[in-house]
């Protein structure tokens, strides 16, 4: 999931296109995810915990909504028995 930096031209380019009045930097770019912190699952016990990714560029969280995140919750023991 995680992104490298991008180039200092590709910066440049978004962070001109900022001042012109064009889009987020990221929305140009991409966020550039870093592993930041856990979040809980949900489940009954808390077992689970889903990862939650901060973007290096702007400081924007995905607060545990990306598809790692959804591969647990799926795979997570407490919600299959629960729906079963």
């Amino acid at each position: 999931m995680e992104r490298t930096m991008p180039s200092a031209l590709d910066r440049l380019i978004a962070e001109a296109s900022v001042l012109a009045g064009c889009e987020h930097p990221c929305a140009v770019l991409g966020h550039v995810w870093i592993f930041s912190s856990g979040a809980a699952c949900g489940c009954p016990g808390g077992a689970c915990s889903l990862p939650v990714y901060e973007c290096q560029a702007c400081g924007d969280f995905d607060y545990g909504n990306n598809d790692e995140s959804a591969e647990i919750i799926a795979e997570c023991e407490y919600r299959m028995e629960a729906t079963a």
